[in-house]
Formats: structure tokens, C-alpha cells, sequence
């Protein structure tokens, strides 16, 4: 049987993978990263105290006592997280109550500031755990905006807003890599809000 080519065409088309564009707002939206240098310095010190990190099953570590870091929220409440090893489980958040110092840790969305110079790729999955977006932080995504704006020495890393709670996701990691160490300011709200909420209360200001 011979089949046109407009039929192979729209065949080939009709069931790319490109056919349907991925909506990655959803997921994710890149924001300037506007942590200073000087709270960056003092949250990384106490990222590296003795026994700072409880691990948890998804291969990523909380810190353990997050009432420490309340200082540095302007609003939302903070947390930061370590990620050491590779293969984190494909997972959504759930809000939950830090068992060490009875913490509320809401997880539906977060603002997520990288605190080391290898910010790890955030992967995004459908309902059936096919990766279809991928949230990357070193790209010059502000090009406008000069190197000051931004932490980790002009090297021009974004922060993002992400969608913990209603996304599945886990860190693109791999062993051999140094320790990726994350702030966040965390949110029992959706990430329409919270994007609201940062361009017109928050601004990207200063923390």
C-alpha cells in the first residue's frame, strides 16, 4: 500500500512529541535572585555546622532545626535543603510539621535561592513520571540587569518559584558532584500567589 506523503506528514505531526507544548509556568517561573552576599555567607555557615541536615526518604536533606532561619524570611517561612546524592526520588511535596522544633513547613510552592555555585537542575514530570520540563538557574536569563543583581559573585544564577506541591520533581544530581545547598521561603499558597506576591510585595528585592 502506498501512503501519500501529506498522510505521513500529518501523522508525524499529529503524534510528535512536539505537538503539545509544555506549559512550564506551571512548574516553575525563573525570578532574580536577590539573596545578598552577606546573608548568603550566613546562612551557608550554618548550613555547614555539625549535624545541620536530617536526611528524609526522597534523598534530600532538610535542615534540621528551620526556627533558626525564621530571621531571613521577609515573609513565608524559611528552610533550607542539601542534596548529596544522586537519583532523588520523583516526588510532590507535602506540608508537614518539622518533628525537631515543631515547625510548620508548608511545601505547596517555594522560592528556591541557591546558596552554592552548582545549582542543580530542577526536573519537572506528568502524572505518569515522563520528564517534560527542566528548571536550570545559570543561565542569563536577565541579561538587562547588571551582574550586582545577583548572588554567587555576578555569576548571574536565578532564583525560581516552584510548584512543589502540585508538580512531581526531583534534583538532576550525580555522584561526584559537590553538595548542592538550597534557601527557601516556603508557602501554603498556589504559585500564581506567590509569583503575585514576589513582583508586587516583595518586589526581588533585597533579603
Amino acid at each position: 500500500m502506498i501512503i501519500s506523503q501529506n498522510f505521513k506528514d500529518t501523522w508525524n505531526k499529529f503524534f510528535s512529541k512536539d505537538k503539545i507544548p509544555v506549559d512550564t509556568g506551571k512548574y516553575f517561573r525563573i525570578v532574580p535572585n536577590r539573596l545578598t552576599e552577606e546573608t548568603k555567607k550566613e546562612l551557608l555557615k550554618l548550613a555547614n555546622e555539625e549535624d545541620a541536615f536530617v536526611d528524609i526518604s526522597y534523598k534530600v536533606s532538610f535542615f534540621k532545626y528551620p526556627s533558626k532561619l525564621q530571621k531571613f524570611a521577609p515573609w513565608g517561612v524559611a528552610q533550607m535543603l542539601r542534596v548529596s546524592e544522586e537519583d532523588s526520588t520523583i516526588h510532590k511535596d507535602n506540608n508537614r510539621t518539622n518533628e525537631f522544633d515543631d515547625t510548620y513547613m508548608p511545601r505547596r510552592t517555594v522560592i528556591n535561592y541557591p546558596l552554592t555555585d552548582n545549582p542543580s537542575k530542577t526536573n519537572w514530570y506528568d502524572d505518569n513520571k515522563n520528564l517534560v520540563a527542566t528548571t536550570t538557574y545559570d543561565k542569563q536569563l536577565y541579561p538587562s540587569l547588571p551582574d550586582e543583581c545577583f548572588t554567587l559573585e555576578g555569576k548571574n544564577c536565578n532564583a525560581a518559584i516552584l510548584n512543589t506541591g502540585g508538580g512531581y520533581h526531583n534534583v538532576e544530581f550525580k555522584n561526584g558532584d559537590e553538595p548542592r545547598i538550597v534557601f527557601q521561603l516556603c508557602f501554603d499558597s498556589d504559585i500564581d500567589d506567590v509569583h503575585e506576591m514576589f513582583k508586587y510585595m516583595y518586589g526581588g528585592y533585597r533579603i
